[in-house]
């Protein structure tokens, strides 16, 4: 029996009580499965906002706020449709509220402003490099293999991977980002020594 989750339409939000030193935040939106038409998107786009320390979280939230002590975004590999997670630990003296608000100011400024092309072409690089190495060894390459056979439905698919990178616009990226990382797709986790009023 296959079922699928009904489209969400209103955030949820919910808090766990736990002695922790600092705030803990997780964001997710709800986003298709691996396999997608919007999956290479997807990919670049979490790669836009948390691969390295030049990523937009990375920059804007740690270096230059000095906000929190992780952040982070993530979109796994999934069968059926899944979750684009962001997460967050906060830094001293920092809520989550705060957090929270600056890690959707950059999604927001994704969905109102784009991305430039130099920023998308880094991440475009990143995974070409990433894919090639990858598939460098016997091992690897099986590995791609199977991770094509069994998401994409078809291991071949697997060598037209390297041009799916790079028709991704950044246009693409804007209206992924404003079509799955909405308000009321969204539900909002904090774990905390104690619930802010």
């Amino acid at each position: 029996m296959h079922t699928v989750e009904p489209e969400q339409t209103g955030e949820k939000r919910l808090f766990v009580k736990r002695e922790v030193p600092s705030p803990y935040l997780m964001i997710t939106y709800h986003v298709p499965q691996t396999g997608s038409e919007d999956y290479y998107a997807l990919d670049l786009l979490n790669s836009i906002l948390s691969e390295g320390e030049s990523s937009r979280l990375y920059n804007s939230i740690i270096d230059n706020q000095q906000f929190a002590l992780e952040v982070g975004s993530f979109y796994p590999e999934a069968f059926d449709p899944t979750l684009f997670y962001f997460y967050g630990i906060c830094n001293d003296g920092v809520s989550a509220a705060q957090l929270e608000k600056t890690i959707l100011d950059e999604v927001e400024k994704i969905i109102k402003d784009g991305i430039n092309e130099s920023e998308l072409q880094k991440v475009k690089n990143q995974k070409l490099m990433q894919f090639y190495k990858t598939t460098e060894t016997i091992n690897g390459m099986s590995n791609t293999i199977g991770t094509y056979e069994l998401f994409f439905d078809d291991y071949k698919k697997m060598f037209t991977a390297p041009d799916d990178y790079k028709k991704v616009t950044a246009e693409d990226i804007k209206n992924v980002a404003a079509k799955y990382l909405a308000k009321q797709n969204r539900t909002v986790g904090i774990l905390n020594t104690e619930e802010a009023q």
